[in-house]
Parts: C-alpha cells; sequence; structure tokens
C-alpha cells in the first residue's frame, strides 16, 4: 500500500513539474542596475566629455554631480545627452570653440594682436597721407572689430557658430596667412569642408574672390563677400562639418549615411550644440561595445 501512494505522488510531482509557468509582469517596476559595464566606462566618459568640450577635466563638484546623474540612470544614453546638454550650456564651451578655430584659422593669434592692429590702422586715418586708403582702412577696422566681439557674442547669443567660423576668415590675419586668392579659396575649404576643391570650384572661387563674375556650388557670385556666402550656405559646407564633427569626437569619418542624416539635421536648424549632443550620446563615444 505504501508502495502505491509513493508511486502515485511521484507521478503527480512530475505531471506538475512538466506544467508551463506564465511569466508575471509587474508594470512599474524599476530595473536593477546595469553590472555589464564597468564603473570605469563611466569615470572615462565624464573625464572625455569636459575634455572634448571645454578643454579640462571636470572639477570635483561637477565629477560627484555626473558620476550621480550617471549611476541612476544607469549610464543610459538619454542621461548621457543630458550631461552633454549640460557642459555645452556653460560659456566655457563658447571660449573652447573660439579657441579651437583660432587656432586652426588664425595661428593662435590672440585679442591683443587684433586690438594692436586696430589702433595701428585707427592712427593711418588721422594721417592725410593715406586718404585715398581710408575706406579700405575702415573695412578692415569693421571686420577686426567684429573679430574681437565674437566671444561676447557666442554667449549672449548674437553670434552664431557658423558666423563664427565666417569672422574667422573674414579678416586682416587670415589674409595674411593665406596669402592671393587661390590660397583663401584652399585653405577655406580644407579647414572647413575636409577637402580640397575640385578644379572647377578652385577656378570659378579665385575668379569670384577676385572680383569677376563666376559660379561656386551652383550659386553665381562676383566678389570674395559672395564667395562667404554662398560657401558657407551650400550643402557641402554643411557635409564639412559633419566630418569635422566626426573626426573630432569618434575619430573617424561619418559613413556616407550619417553623413547625409547629420548635415541635414544640421542645415535645417543650424545647431551645432544639437550635432555635438548627438554624437557624444552615442554608444560609440561611450565606449560601449
Amino acid at each position: 500500500m505504501f508502495r502505491k501512494l509513493l508511486l502515485a505522488s511521484f507521478l503527480g510531482l512530475s505531471l506538475y513539474s512538466c506544467t508551463k509557468n506564465e511569466d508575471e509582469i509587474i508594470s512599474g517596476n524599476t530595473p536593477p542596475p546595469d553590472y555589464t559595464q564597468p564603473a570605469s566606462l563611466r569615470v572615462s566618459f565624464i573625464n572625455k566629455s569636459y575634455i572634448s568640450l571645454l578643454g579640462r577635466e571636470p572639477n570635483a563638484s561637477e565629477y560627484d554631480a555626473a558620476k550621480s546623474s550617471l549611476d541612476a540612470a544607469n549610464f543610459s544614453k538619454s542621461a548621457r545627452k543630458s550631461l552633454i546638454t549640460g557642459i555645452v550650456a556653460q560659456d566655457e564651451f563658447y571660449d573652447r570653440e573660439f579657441e579651437l578655430y583660432g587656432n586652426d584659422l588664425l595661428n593662435s593669434t590672440d585679442t591683443s594682436e587684433v586690438t594692436e592692429m586696430i589702433l595701428v590702422y585707427e592712427f593711418l586715418l588721422t594721417n592725410p597721407t593715406y586718404q585715398e586708403y581710408w575706406p579700405a582702412l575702415e573695412v578692415e577696422i569693421n571686420r577686426m572689430e567684429a573679430l574681437l566681439a565674437v566671444p561676447e557674442g557666442l554667449k549672449n547669443g548674437t553670434v552664431s557658430l557658423k558666423e563664427m567660423q565666417r569672422r574667422c576668415v573674414d579678416n586682416y590675419f587670415f589674409d595674411q596667412i593665406n596669402m592671393g586668392s587661390l590660397n583663401f579659396v584652399l585653405a577655406c575649404f580644407q579647414h572647413l569642408l575636409l577637402r580640397n576643391p575640385t578644379e572647377f570650384e578652385k577656378t570659378e572661387g579665385v575668379k569670384m574672390v577676385d572680383g569677376f563674375d563666376a559660379i561656386l556650388f551652383l550659386t553665381a557670385g562676383q566678389s570674395k563677400t559672395e564667395f562667404e556666402n554662398i560657401f558657407f550656405a551650400s550643402d557641402d559646407y554643411y557635409e564639412g562639418q559633419v566630418k569635422l564633427a566626426f573626426y573630432r569626437f569618434l575619430l573617424r569619418l561619418p559613413t556616407s549615411e550619417e553623413e547625409a542624416y547629420y548635415s541635414n539635421m544640421l542645415k535645417s536648424s543650424n545647431d551645432y550644440k544639437a550635432l555635438f549632443i548627438e554624437l557624444l550620446g552615442t554608444d560609440e563615444y561611450a565606449g560601449i561595445k
């Protein structure tokens, strides 16, 4: 009798163990911390982000706040983008951008040199010997004063990052570094589009800068100012900016699909900070495999 009861009990347990259990989903549940990513990844991301955008490491309070927010959100993409958004909102971000482009386009010409040249030109405006050159001197003074106004203009919103770049190539110092129309055209393409101009672009660009009728990026112009206006409004300019951003932050050039997507985004908004936030918020920049 005992053996029969034992057999029946065994069969019951076997049938129960074969019964399919349904998983119960509990809404509003908070996922546990993601321990698959090492803590060093978050430390590296915080330091790299500050260095990339401000040229320095975070101070103790900045680091602690960033680490807490990333830990609380399990290092999510939204948390990373939120951190980057906070960094590019600082005035230091604009100072750093102007410093980078000043180094690249103006060979690290500082504000004291610009101010000194303005004083020289202003003195020449008081000398009747140079009277025939006064109109040209006034133009040069205006261009250099516009360059000096960039840092404050970036911070108060009256100067965009694109306008900053235009002023960095539209001044006495850039002209001296890249003397002649050909070198001016080559420098604009190489520094801002990350490529050389085609033969047609080079020929037409030089003609336009020299004041002759020419076609650049399917648009007609006949002056240096019109060259700049056409150049900075072109699709090629926005594609070049995306290439520069990818190379700066991801150490590679974008794919054709990435270039098309991000250049369209930048052209529609002219929001460079949004582009930087998107790129620095990626898993690739964060080092997540």
